[in-house]
């Protein structure tokens, strides 16, 4: 049996300044104009990059990147936003964004405060930024 590692809880992560993939590129500096995912979010594409082990909540998928296994936490948004890259390959950080946000708001949040907005809009690309540094999302440039 394979061994299953636990995707990290982007809730509960501890993020460094900077989050960076695997080659080097910066995801996410320590300002959103420091950020190349939130500066690019209208060109660069997103591809789910796993094969789905289990289905059930919450879903087992392995990386097709690195042959990594991960448990992913219980967490909507992170499972809403591998689905959603799955059924639409290519779309851009900002679809996504677009998709959670309106999503979350059907949901009962208040997303008419610009603090709270902002908020939500940083756990959702925080969260795209894990998905590909764990080899779970593929980001072409």
């Amino acid at each position: 049996m394979e061994q299953i590692v636990n995707f990290p809880d982007p809730a509960d992560y501890q993020y460094p300044d900077e989050l960076r993939l695997p080659d080097g590129t910066l995801l996410m500096g320590r300002t959103p104009g420091e950020s190349p995912l939130i500066m690019n979010r209208k060109k660069w594409r997103l591809y789910f990059t796993g094969e789905v082990i289990d289905e059930n909540i919450p879903p087992v998928i392995r990386s097709t990147q690195n042959g990594v296994v991960y448990r992913l936490p219980n967490d909507s948004i992170t499972i809403s936003i591998l689905g959603y890259v799955q059924e639409n390959p290519g779309c851009t950080p900002e679809e996504v964004m677009g998709v959670i946000l309106a999503w979350v708001q059907s949901e009962g949040v208040d997303l008419s405060n610009e603090d709270r907005m902002f908020g939500w809009a940083m756990y959702v690309y925080d969260t795209i930024s894990l998905l590909a540094i764990y080899g779970l999302l593929r980001i072409e440039k």
